[in-house]
């Protein structure tokens, strides 16, 4: 009866989804025609129906069990390929493409509806690094149906020569009938004793003691408040920078600390241009994976705040400090406590999880500011080249939710030869983003120059 229910922790972005704050997941691909014709939208919709069986797994939409008494199920959905096709009209130039993914931004799916869209973007003009005109795929999809680790099986159901069905770790069946009545009344008799058991194990929770010499993950500090950390509007903006993959790998630091710290460069110099405060303890809620826990369902990350050391006036030795905040914070996402944790409420009955990790909170009074910015990386690593109909895969990005209170998110992919650095925000709030986004570019070419 339950294969097909979702897990606590993916319930979680439908909850958030239905109560007002955008949690779905946008990734893109690039391809470049060259000197050829880029395809039109019908050719590229044709392309996609033909792979309807490497998409089976996304074919399914969201059941909610009578009064909410349990968490969802996962039903078979029908309808389609061309349905969840969007063709956009050709020959956009690159900034007005990427207005227009930014609008993608504020249309939430439903998933009960739709669980996923794909958004082309036939014979864009002015792509950086590409020779001809380019394609562009934006995969929009419910962040309860997947999440970073499945991009790289997404993009090679999409885009192989000999795809196979997109890998979802995680993921339940979906039910052609399921079973939401029988599933409900189960749980409704459940209440009492699983709030006790809750009530019990938080108390344990509470009691845990950290052993000498070990650190303690659960200890995040409140940040200071910039003009960042605000109850953000519904309309967003995005820009996509592509880099040279080797340029942004130095010695001894991965290529997120790396990229960490010309997001802390690249953020001071902009508080510095608005004659803003820049706080001493400038921070990013950077993304961690977090593997074979089934607990978390498909959503196998977690994450954690990374010191941004603006107050190291030495470039070299900040990425040397960044780097080592990022290595010290790793496990914390994955420690014993913390999976404990995560037992814990997985346990706490639906109506209760709702509310409590399902709910936006409200603006006022202020939430304390958990971090200043937002980072997701991604590592697109495969052996299959990736095409579309004849164009040449050139890069890929994508872009975590923005955060109800941190008003900039970043994200990085690499894939292929290319880093590209992604940013979305709040336009109300950065008002100037393509400014912002040159400074984290001058960030990353200082930076290439201390390798």
């Amino acid at each position: 009866m339950r294969e097909s229910q979702l897990m606590a922790n993916d319930a979680a972005f439908f909850y958030l989804a239905r109560s007002g704050r955008m949690t779905d997941w946008p990734m893109w691909w690039v391809f470049d025609s060259g000197e050829a014709a880029a395809p039109t939208g019908e050719q590229v919709t044709a392309y996609f129906e033909a792979r309807a069986a490497a998409l089976e797994p996304l074919r399914r939409r969201i059941h909610e069990a009578p009064g909410g008494l349990t968490h969802p199920f996962w039903g078979v959905d029908d309808s389609s390929i061309e349905s969840h096709v969007v063709t956009h009209p050709e020959g956009l130039e690159w900034a007005a493409c990427q207005d227009r993914m930014a609008k993608v931004l504020t249309e939430p799916l439903d998933a009960r509806v739709c669980a996923w869209r794909l958004h082309v973007f036939p014979a864009v003009r002015g792509i950086e690094t590409l020779t001809g005109a380019g394609t562009v795929v934006m995969m929009h999809t419910s962040h309860a149906l997947m999440a970073g680790p499945a991009m790289t099986s997404l993009g090679e159901a999409l885009f192989a020569a000999d795809p196979a069905p997109v890998r979802i770790d995680g993921q339940p069946a979906a039910a052609r009938r399921p079973r939401l009545w029988s599933a409900a009344l189960a749980d409704a008799v459940r209440i009492p004793w699983r709030t006790v058991r809750f009530m019990a194990g938080a108390r344990a929770l509470n009691r845990w003691s950290v052993p000498e010499g070990e650190a303690d993950w659960s200890v995040i500090s409140a940040r200071t408040r910039t003009v960042l950390n605000q109850r953000i509007g519904a309309d967003r903006a995005m820009r996509t920078v592509p880099l040279d993959l080797a340029s942004v790998r130095s010695p001894g630091a991965t290529v997120t600390a790396v990229g960490l710290t010309a997001i802390s460069l690249a953020l001071q110099r902009y508080f510095d241009k608005r004659e803003l405060p820049c706080p001493d303890d400038l921070s990013a809620f950077v993304t961690i994976a977090i593997p074979d826990v089934r607990v978390l369902g498909v959503n196998r990350i977690g994450a954690d705040v990374v010191d941004l050391h603006p107050g190291e006036p030495d470039t070299a030795a900040r990425a040397r400090a960044v780097d080592a905040t990022l290595r010290a914070r790793r496990g914390s996402a994955s420690s014993p406590r913390e999976l404990a944790r995560l037992h814990l409420i997985d346990g706490l009955p639906s109506r209760i999880y709702r509310t409590k990790f399902g709910t936006l909170p409200p603006a006022d009074p202020p939430p304390l500011a958990p971090a200043h910015t937002i980072l997701t990386s991604i590592r697109c690593e495969s052996d299959t080249a990736l095409s579309l109909l004849d164009s040449r895969f050139r890069f890929a990005g994508m872009l975590p939710p923005v955060y109800p209170d941190i008003a900039l998110a970043h994200s990085f992919v690499g894939a292929g030869e290319v880093f590209a650095v992604s940013v979305a925000c709040d336009p109300a709030v950065v008002t100037d983003l393509d400014v912002y986004c040159e400074m984290l570019r001058n960030a990353f070419h200082e930076l290439a120059t201390l390798a």
